[in-house]
């Protein structure tokens, strides 16, 4: 089933409602449609407005902006440093808020399953810069933190590409290392023969 587009507005309540705007157009096309080009329409102008919006990367959601934008512009060292700080600041709010009167509200919005899928997000960025062991690292961690919460690991068949990729990344390696001390083998007897 196709997700709509949402729909289009011009005219925005303030700066943080034009951002969520931005921020569901840009998951529309970035992933529903996985038009890149289109996309960055909404990736510039995020960028434009989230300095004045989150000037001390303080804001969960304005660390979510920054990663898409990041992710979306092809610099994905900055959207896994931006994707790591929100995650940072999703457990430091658990932390201050844990048994508080406001704690259920404050799981309504970012409770564990969240910070499970922020953690599968984040390792898709590492699996997206070849950084397998770290993806593989932050998927166990999300699957033990969905275990210890008794929620559902949505995070199987990413830790499942990370493992095969990871399989092949190492073969590809042990197979160029092979090569490699074949072709110094070969050149050192030719030396010889020389």
């Amino acid at each position: 089933m196709k997700v709509k587009s949402p729909p289009i507005r011009y005219k925005f309540a303030n700066e943080w409602d034009e951002l969520e705007y931005l921020y569901h157009q840009l998951l529309y096309w970035l992933y529903e449609r996985e038009d890149a080009s289109k996309a960055r329409r909404y990736a510039d102008r995020l960028e434009q407005l989230l300095p004045n919006a989150d000037p001390d990367h303080q804001a969960i959601f304005g660390e979510e902006c920054w990663s898409l934008v990041y992710e979306t512009k092809g610099n994905l060292r900055k959207a896994i440093k931006h994707r790591k700080n929100e995650i940072r600041l999703i457990r430091r709010l658990h932390d201050i808020s844990r048994n508080a009167p406001y704690e259920d509200l404050i799981l309504r919005d970012y409770g564990y399953d969240d910070l499970s899928d922020r953690l599968d997000l984040l390792a898709v960025l590492y699996q997206k810069n070849g950084q397998l062991d770290q993806g593989m690292d932050t998927l166990i961690e999300s699957k033990r933190l969905c275990q210890e919460h008794g929620i559902k690991f949505d995070g199987a068949d990413i830790l499942r590409e990370i493992q095969h990729d990871s399989v092949h990344a190492k073969m590809n390696s042990q197979s160029n290392s092979h090569a490699r001390m074949t072709r110094r083998s070969a050149s050192t007897k030719f030396r010889e023969v020389i």
